[in-house]
């Protein structure tokens, strides 16, 4: 009983810590906006810079969100390849229906439930267990590379920068651990994974992680946004950090990440209308148009059972 309280005020928790930030963020969004002495002017540019963009920029960046989905595919398969082998084609086909989930739910926690779905009867629990490794591998990338950014763009708490190195010493001690847990951990043991899966889901995840990169690196040479390559890598390893630790959903994502990248890269860019473009358009390809994309499998896939 206690147990399933505090599970119950952690979840409530944070709900209301993403809550918050929404809040904040909106509201830091609209004053942006609302008092910029530009906006028309800004806005005017952002139309005519929209019509310049071709239909060869929207199928690169639309290729490079079948590429990250095809990453997390490939992991996903690695992962089951010892106990429960499926094709490329079911793995890409559960990750979309995932995200389908994970659109909804807080922290994106519905991508487990998700993916599980296509899964075999009485494999399904361990399936949530193996894709917790997938999970972890890519939040160990995002730290480290993360860690990094921070020492070149930390625009608040300075501090931090001295405290994410030790948190992914941390993060690498528990994820190469042979598995001899103790006590209460125990249970890991049962769920480990090979170092060579783990080395595996580093690599995939660290590609992933550059195909991100990517994505945002293209759509602002689409706007025409005039930063340079450097700057916006940095910005970017600070901005997936930061969503990484922050608990939201994909409907409240959206309006913080708008407000963490227009904080990051204002500072080489003035136009904050632009910047939130940059970042509602990886938001619809990468979160919003995969979401689409896994509803509609998931009706199908419900229709033929």
């Amino acid at each position: 009983m206690k147990e399933v309280l505090i599970n119950r005020l952690r979840s409530w928790g944070n709900k209301s810590i993403g809550l918050i930030l929404f809040v904040v963020c909106l509201v830091a969004i609209y004053n942006k906006v609302a008092h910029n002495e530009n906006l028309n002017q800004y806005s005017a540019d952002i139309k005519i810079q929209f019509e310049k963009v071709t239909f060869f920029e929207w199928a690169v960046l639309l290729l490079l969100f079948l590429l990250n989905y095809l990453m997390e595919a490939i992991k996903w398969q690695n992962l089951l390849a010892s106990w429960s082998p499926i094709s490329i084609f079911k793995s890409y086909k559960s990750v979309l229906i995932g995200q389908a989930f994970a659109f909804f739910t807080p922290a994106r926690t519905g991508d487990y439930v998700g993916r599980i779905l296509l899964l075999p009867p009485g494999s399904k629990i361990k399936g949530v267990a193996q894709m917790a490794w997938s999970s972890y591998a890519q939040l160990i990338i995002t730290i480290s590379i993360g860690s990094i950014a921070l020492f070149f763009n930390l625009p608040f708490f300075p501090w931090i920068k001295w405290f994410m190195p030790l948190g992914l010493v941390a993060a690498l001690l528990v994820y190469f651990h042979p598995g001899q847990f103790k006590g209460w951990l125990n249970k890991i043991n049962k769920l480990q994974i090979e170092n060579k899966l783990k080395l595996n889901l580093l690599g995939l995840s660290f590609f992933k992680y550059v195909v991100f990169v990517l994505q945002y690196t293209w759509a602002v040479k689409m706007l025409n946004i005039p930063i340079a390559p450097s700057d916006l890598w940095i910005a970017l390893g600070v901005l997936f950090l930061l969503l990484s630790i922050i608990p939201s959903i994909s409907l409240t994502d959206l309006v913080i990440r708008g407000q963490i990248i227009v904080v990051l890269l204002e500072p080489y860019y003035n136009n904050s209308l632009m910047l939130i473009c940059l970042s509602t358009i990886i938001w619809a390809v990468n979160f919003l148009l995969p979401a689409i994309i896994g509803a509609f499998l998931l009706i199908n896939f419900r229709i033929k059972q």
